[in-house]
């Protein structure tokens, strides 16, 4: 299903993210190497989950600038607060043979 929405909106929405993320001080890039890295950062997963969450809240019949704004704004504060709390980081054991 093709979401017909103005593209400007999906923008703010992930403006919002990012630069919220970057004032709560999270990291603009994943640590290195980035494939293996769970570290939460303003690029992933803040600004993925700020367009799917303005995608869901679309479809919902909620649209415009400013509930972009407040999804980037909520999605920021999630992705740096309670994120990590639901999904918590991977515990990896380095064991080379």
């Amino acid at each position: 299903m093709i979401i017909h929405a103005n593209v400007l909106s999906y923008l703010i929405a992930l403006a919002a993210a990012i630069i919220l993320g970057l004032v709560l001080r999270l990291p603009l890039l994943p640590d290195k190497p980035m494939r293996d890295s769970w570290t939460i950062s303003a690029v992933f997963p803040t600004a993925v989950l700020a367009i799917g969450f303005y995608a869901m809240v679309y479809e919902l019949g909620y649209q415009g600038y400013i509930v972009a704004l407040i999804t980037g704004i909520i999605t920021a504060l999630f992705s740096k607060f309670i994120l990590e709390k639901i999904v918590p980081k991977v515990d990896v054991e380095e064991s080379h043979e």
